[in-house]
């Protein structure tokens, strides 16, 4: 077992595992491994499972929910489980216009880490990210390799309204806002591109192990990929 872990009691229909280890690609293939295997084997009355960077949780029907049992059962499954295989997964290209007109904060955080906004660009923009998670919105990528040279701050005072495909920095983190809700991350692009799409199984562009790539257009290409069909 190359991760040692705990179950919590997470709520009167809910069982946490936390996993000891740094958050790296390797502890995500092994928590995705450990889902598969539970959902192969699943507990009387699983509902569904939801992975983070170093936590799985499980939930039940109520109803059905016998922690003793459950928690016997997730040890086998985990017992059983072996890494996923990442040979599947895909990298999705992400437009990004990092003009100032859609990027609050770009001059800022450009300033902040000590670089002009071309250079930030080209860091933000030079490398494959991995998906680690989804939330705290639904389709809301967390990603994983942001450069140590753009890790800056989130907003102190955070805005009651960021756009949908915003893209943002918070701490150690970038991501794409899916749609627009109040935020506290730095904006320094936005994308034309829908994260989300509510009609397709799965919803999100991306999911866990996944690869995205920021790909830089102009505002003209950011206008034109925005505008509705019908003003052609």
């Amino acid at each position: 077992m190359p991760f040692n872990y705990q179950l919590f009691i997470n709520s009167d229909h809910s069982i946490l595992i936390e996993f000891n280890g740094d958050i790296s690609e390797d502890l995500l293939r092994y928590i995705l491994g450990v889902a598969e295997s539970i959902e192969q084997s699943p507990p009387t009355g699983f509902i569904e499972l939801v992975p983070a960077y170093n936590t799985l949780l499980i939930i039940f029907e109520p109803l059905e929910f016998q922690p003793e049992h459950a928690s016997s059962q997730i040890h086998k499954a985990i017992e059983k489980a072996k890494p996923a295989d990442a040979s599947n997964s895909r990298t999705i290209e992400i437009p990004v216009c990092y003009d100032k007109r859609v990027a609050n904060d770009i001059e800022h955080v450009a300033a902040y880490c000590g670089m002009s906004v071309a250079e930030l660009i080209e860091a933000h923009s030079s490398q494959d990210y991995t998906v680690y998670m989804l939330g705290f919105l639904p389709g809301f990528l967390y990603l994983g390799g942001l450069d140590e040279r753009l890790h800056c701050p989130r907003l102190d005072n955070p805005r009651t309204k960021i756009e949908a495909g915003s893209v943002g920095i918070g701490g150690s983190q970038t991501g794409v806002y899916p749609i627009a809700s109040p935020g506290g991350w730095q904006i320094i692009g936005r994308t034309p591109m829908a994260m989300l799409d509510v009609t397709k199984s799965p919803p999100s562009v991306a999911n866990p192990l996944d690869k995205a790539r920021f790909v830089p257009i102009s505002y003209e290409e950011f206008e034109q990929l925005t505008r509705p069909a019908n003003e052609y």
